[in-house]
């Protein structure tokens, strides 16, 4: 088994996944990650790992696809020898009202942002006990984890879930110096990188005054992921400049807590449907 430590991320072909690759690529780690859809971003993000002198291996894998994540973890490991660190960043949002979801829309979420993340958890953990590693497990998860808005049930509920899981995960594998963290990013811009972009247009709503880069997450996993973080384990560090913290600047409840252009879209959705069916 190869002395180097090895770090799969999930999603890493752009955003939060894309930074912490790199970071810890910098940090002396190999990496394997995997994208959804965007290959031609994860030939660069290779490109960018291997520059830093790191071994670098992508797949591509859809998180909701039954036993396709462990599939992924167990391919990884086969690759590389062994697994260190497991990040589960892998998520897309989808937005609903539960007025109008279907099973599908259920089975779609619940698969890439909760299953998903608990099957690669899983198989990471197996391959780390075998082998004898005291590896990290850390979930991407949100602060619409920990604040509820009236557009986000599903995808607010599911990193909920995945918060909650954790914290047993913790528990359950700390016999084998495995720890498992979370850490639940808010107000992160990974599209537009100039200063103007930044600040634009709800700068104000972040008590820091500024919006979130993918390093300011990229950092605080390598940490979490460290030796220097040995004795901390079922947690979670809300990393979101305090946008989500109680006492919001003033323009807070402009938006929230009810989108009301949601609501009413919702309805309109759901009294055509029931039109539809004769109900009405």
């Amino acid at each position: 088994m190869s002395e180097k430590r090895v770090a799969l991320v999930t999603g890493a072909s752009s955003g939060i996944g894309m930074g912490i690759a790199l970071e810890l690529a910098g940090r002396g780690y190999d990496i394997a990650f995997s994208y959804r859809n965007n290959e031609e971003g994860a030939k660069a993000v290779r490109a960018r790992i291997e520059a830093k002198g790191a071994a670098c291996r992508f797949y591509q894998v859809r998180m909701e696809d039954g036993d396709a994540p462990a599939a992924l973890v167990d391919r990884v490991h086969a690759d590389f020898g062994r697994i260190d660190a497991m990040v589960c960043n892998a998520a897309k949002d989808r937005r609903f009202s539960v007025l109008n979801a279907t099973a599908a829309d259920f089975a779609f979420m619940t698969g890439q942002l909760y299953s998903g993340q608990m099957l690669c958890a899983g198989a990471a953990a197996r391959h780390m006990i075998r082998d004898g590693i005291q590896g990290c497990i850390l979930f991407i998860t949100s602060v619409h984890g920990q604040m509820p808005t009236s557009s986000d049930f599903c995808y607010g509920g599911m990193k909920a879930a995945v918060e909650r899981s954790a914290k047993s995960l913790a528990l359950e594998l700390s016999p084998y110096r495995i720890r498992v963290n979370c850490i639940a990013p808010g107000a992160i811009n990974v599209r537009h990188r100039d200063d103007a972009q930044l600040k634009y247009p709800y700068a104000e709503m972040v008590p820091l005054g500024r919006w979130g880069v993918e390093e300011d997450i990229a950092h605080a996993a390598a940490f979490l992921l460290s030796d220097e973080a040995f004795y901390i384990t079922g947690d979670t560090l809300r990393i979101d400049g305090a946008f989500a913290l109680p006492g919001m600047p003033e323009g807070w409840a402009q938006a929230y807590p009810v989108d009301r252009g949601f609501v009413q879209r919702a309805y309109d959705e759901m009294m055509k449907n029931e039109e539809e069916k004769g109900h009405v």
